[in-house]
């Protein structure tokens, strides 16, 4: 056998030891920001699903999700209408907002945990327009706040939810 060979050999037998923490759940870290969806007066502590490993697992296996906190599923461009988001191994329900590159809500839904164990037999909650993220809270947290289609998504300024992105401070009088 030439070197070349047993390199080869070694390299896919390393790859194949990587990818089994993988598929056995290994953790899957996320970085965190805040988040204002208009409408609501304080911001959101969400966790950022920006790579393709973090969007794969998402919510998946946690018991609860705090009220004031959520999952922002970034994309590295727009997702075609036809894909969407299952509910597989995730425990709990959850709303979903579908928003597009100005981080205008296209679509909201709320989707419920799948039964099977088989990732395929899951519902797939599907837009119907095109995303670039998705932003996942506890199902009835966007029903409770009035969000709807239309609002948007975006960072806060000074810490603030009040005033949206277009929104121009209203001066102090004196």
């Amino acid at each position: 056998m030439t070197m070349t060979h047993t390199l080869r050999g070694l390299t896919l037998a390393a790859s194949f030891w990587l990818l089994i923490p993988a598929a056995q759940g290994a953790p899957v870290t996320f970085s965190s920001k805040a988040l204002c969806v208009e409408g609501v007066a304080a911001p959101l502590e969400v966790e950022v699903a920006e790579t393709q490993v973090q969007r794969n697992r998402g919510l998946m296996q946690r018991e609860r999700l705090a009220e004031d906190a959520g999952m922002l599923f970034l994309f590295d461009g727009p997702m075609p209408e036809g894909v969407g988001f299952y509910m597989y191994r995730t425990l709990i329900p959850l709303d979903v907002a579908f928003a597009d590159a100005d981080g205008r809500i296209v679509s909201i839904m709320t989707m419920t945990p799948c039964p099977h164990d088989d990732p395929r037999r899951c519902r797939i909650y599907r837009p119907g327009r095109a995303f670039v993220s998705a932003l996942e809270v506890n199902a009835g947290f966007f029903e409770r706040h009035g969000v709807k289609k239309g609002d948007r998504l975006f960072d806060p300024m000074d810490g603030r939810c009040d005033l949206a992105p277009d929104d121009e401070p209203m001066a102090d009088e004196d």
